[in-house]
């Protein structure tokens, strides 16, 4: 494959109308072989969403295109290998054996890859710390409150060179808070804000873990069902917090979000002090916090009020 730019790469992967469209040859030819991986190392390197800023292209558009690329790259493979899974990297389970595709997220902690399946996504513990273990912990927690639509939907687990790992589902239909900042570059109306995080505060109160990993790509939300699913489990806070701090270790993250997601009108400036106090104090933890920011929005915007959501199609 002639040299591209990102922008080139994103192009030809969304063009793309079947895995051939980009990888030729049979895989039993050690050729044809070599020239997938290389391709695919090119390309990914290219539109890796880590990269994108560097490269020039949008991170959600990158996104889609690595996701795109993972599920072409693994159909090839299963598509001339008959689901032999041993060629590529995986991980096996109790119950499967796992392809792991580009990675969509990566924190000090944990990295998540794609699978080529479906909503079907593995994350690994990158130390011998069982990070993983706080996801499956978090799912079973909601699940035991009815609260199951706020996590994932954990399916297999197991170890990989004495690091933890758990498969896990989606559902259809999810965008990521960085793609909804995407779609609203101005931020997001106050109003709107609200339900998302009055959502999260609900699954970081129905969990009952600390540790949410709170961020633009490991919080997800579903505009028409009003939805919000946290995925990031286990990993650290972006900001350590010292030993003997009082404060919650998801606080400065869920103020980070506020600060994020908001436009700046005076209502959302409100919100945003609020986040930032209660980053600063533990006292009553998720279940303070919700009722506090409930108290919040009664007085800046009066009894709730069901409000559609979408997000435009720039995101």
């Amino acid at each position: 494959m002639n040299q591209i730019t990102a922008a080139e790469a994103i192009e030809r992967i969304t063009q793309a109308g079947s895995a051939r469209d980009l990888f030729a040859g049979d895989y039993t030819q050690p050729a044809a072989a070599r020239r997938a991986r290389r391709t695919y190392r090119l390309l990914i390197a290219l539109i890796h969403p880590d990269l994108a800023t560097r490269n020039g292209i949008d991170p959600a558009r990158a996104g889609e295109a690595a996701a795109k690329l993972n599920d072409l790259y693994l159909h090839w493979w299963a598509g001339t290998e008959r689901q032999d899974t041993t060629r590529t990297p995986h991980v096996v389970g109790e119950y499967d054996r796992y392809l792991l595709g580009a990675r969509i997220r990566r924190t000090s902690q944990i990295s998540t890859y794609a699978t080529g399946q479906q909503g079907l996504f593995v994350a690994i513990s990158r130390t011998q710390v069982a990070d993983t273990d706080r996801l499956i912990a978090a799912s079973r927690a909601l699940a035991a409150r009815g609260l199951a639509a706020f996590g994932p939907e954990p399916v297999d687990h197991g170890l990989v060179s004495g690091r933890s790992w758990v498969a896990y589902r989606l559902p259809a239909g999810l965008y990521c808070l960085r793609e909804v900042r995407t779609g609203y570059p101005e931020g997001l109306d106050g109003r709107d804000w609200a339900w998302m995080a009055r959502r999260i505060l609900m699954a970081l109160n129905g969990a009952d873990q600390p540790r949410a990993g709170l961020s633009l790509d490991a919080v997800l939300v579903h505009p028409g069902e009003h939805g919000i699913v946290l995925t990031g489990w286990g990993s650290q806070p972006a900001r350590p917090m010292p030993a003997e701090s009082r404060t919650d270790p998801d606080g400065d993250d869920l103020a980070r979000l506020f600060d994020q997601m908001l436009d700046h009108r005076p209502d959302a400036r409100r919100q945003r002090a609020w986040a930032t106090a209660a980053a600063q104090t533990a006292i009553g933890g998720p279940r303070g916090w919700l009722a506090e920011y409930d108290l919040l929005l009664r007085r800046i915007y009066g009894e709730r009020r069901y409000r559609p959501f979408a997000i435009p199609q720039t995101a």
